[in-house]
């Protein structure tokens, strides 16, 4: 039960504007830095753009702009700028936010490396953290999502609240993820058991199994914290005692979690959104969306909670319902890519091509367009009939991103469907370096 991937950092920038900036910073990094602390988006814009005349290759200046560029909403000259620092220096802000990027518009297969090697480099670092974060819960990361939140519910670079609910979402993930491995392993029909019950009597007590588990493996140990039972698992992977005993654990920790955060933090917004997402899950489809509809009329400024609305009509499969939320998400603030990707995806499971190509056109004809954009308009040419008109978007948006291998393989298959043998072999060729320049 993954919550959407937001905005790097927002709650950063979501600081009271009470004071103008200081006459002491009429201009310079420091004016641009205090303007995106306090929000002032635009504003800062135009100072690390004047920053940047007198310094136009510094990484640090062009990542700074690049995150701006995120907060604006334009993710595609995000994305450009956020390259152009990584071309000069590699910066783990930089390539975090391009990692997000990645995830918000939903390039998994891109992004996955990315918050892979984020986690082993920079794993003890809050503030990086803090940005990637949701992208292990987006791209199906149970365990460094674990891993990551509970980091984060220790530090102060975060909102605890949100930290504690993401951490019980990693946790539920964890569970489902150790479900299905225990599903497969040799042996774990008592332990299976012994789960469904505990679910079907509504019991938060899945330990029944314990004692039988004890005998049964020599790795097993009722004591054991879910931090040395998965240390033992990684050496053990297929021991069916100890994927029962991780799913246990996982689920006890959800219980533990979401109740710390209840004495601590009775009023979040976050709390009250994952226990819609949990009546979601539960297949309370109605009292999920009337929790969420009651959030966005009390906290109406939260742009997360109507998101999370559409997201929760997306994971149900109600696109329409879906398309209706993201397109008001649109309306209100046009330059929001995020919704204007789920929108897409949203107008692409309706088969409404039509309309897609009316949304993306405008923001396909720009100086640098978001790939996201590119892909999607691509596939609306396709399905309405133009496969050339297709090949031509593919051909513009790997002049911008050569190394994306999903513009490689589309236009394979696209070359391949129009007869064109000699071009799909030269990019399958493209294909495998950018796959090789990965490695």
């Amino acid at each position: 039960m993954p919550s959407p991937v937001a905005r790097p950092l927002v709650w950063l920038c979501a600081l009271p504007l009470a004071c103008a900036l200081p006459h002491a910073f009429a201009d310079g990094p420091d004016a641009a830095k205090a303007a995106l602390d306090r929000g002032y988006y635009q504003l800062a814009e135009t100072l690390y753009r004047s920053a940047l005349r007198t310094s136009p290759n510094s990484p640090q200046l062009l990542a700074n702009l690049g995150f701006t560029l995120q907060m604006e909403g334009r993710d595609g000259e995000a994305e450009r700028t956020l390259k152009q620092a990584l071309t000069l220096k590699y910066l783990p802000l930089a390539y975090a936010l391009l990692a997000v990027q990645r995830c918000r518009t939903r390039d998994l297969d891109e992004a996955r490396p990315m918050v892979d090697r984020l986690l082993r480099e920079n794993g003890n670092d809050a503030a990086i953290m803090a940005i990637v974060a949701p992208c292990y819960l987006e791209e199906g990361e149970p365990l460094a999502a674990v891993e990551v939140y509970t980091l984060l519910a220790a530090r102060h670079q975060f909102p605890r609240d949100l930290a504690m609910v993401q951490l019980a979402n990693a946790y539920i993930s964890a569970a489902q993820f150790f479900t299905m491995k225990l599903k497969d392993a040799n042996g774990s029909a008592d332990y299976v058991a012994a789960i469904v019950g505990a679910r079907d009597s509504a019991s938060a007590n899945a330990r029944a199994a314990y004692p039988l588990a004890e005998n049964r493996s020599p790795y097993f140990h009722a004591d054991a914290s879910y931090e040395k039972a998965l240390e033992v698992w990684h050496k053990h992977p297929g021991d069916a005692a100890l994927l029962y005993q991780l799913v246990v654990l996982s689920g006890e920790e959800v219980l533990k979690t979401i109740q710390a955060c209840q004495d601590e933090f009775p009023d979040s917004v976050y709390l009250e959104q994952f226990r819609a997402e949990v009546l979601a899950d539960q297949g309370q489809q109605a009292e999920a969306i009337a929790t969420l509809e009651q959030l966005i009329a009390s906290h109406p400024d939260t742009p997360e909670v109507r998101y999370t609305l559409g997201m929760l009509y997306r994971k149900s499969g109600d696109w329409q319902r879906a398309a209706n939320v993201f397109g008001d998400q649109l309306r209100s603030n046009p330059q929001d890519e995020r919704s204007a990707a789920r929108l897409s995806e949203a107008l692409l499971n309706l088969n409404r091509y039509k309309e897609m190509e009316t949304l993306l056109k405008p923001r396909v004809d720009t100086p640098h367009p978001a790939i996201w954009a590119v892909l999607d308009l691509a596939t609306a040419e396709q399905k309405l009939g133009d496969p050339h008109a297709a090949i031509q978007l593919l051909v513009s948006a790997e002049r911008e991103d050569a190394s994306n291998k999903t513009i490689h393989y589309r236009l394979i298959r696209l070359y391949s469907l129009t007869g064109d043998p000699a071009a799909a072999l030269l990019e399958t060729a493209r294909f495998h370096d950018a796959a090789s320049s990965r490695q």
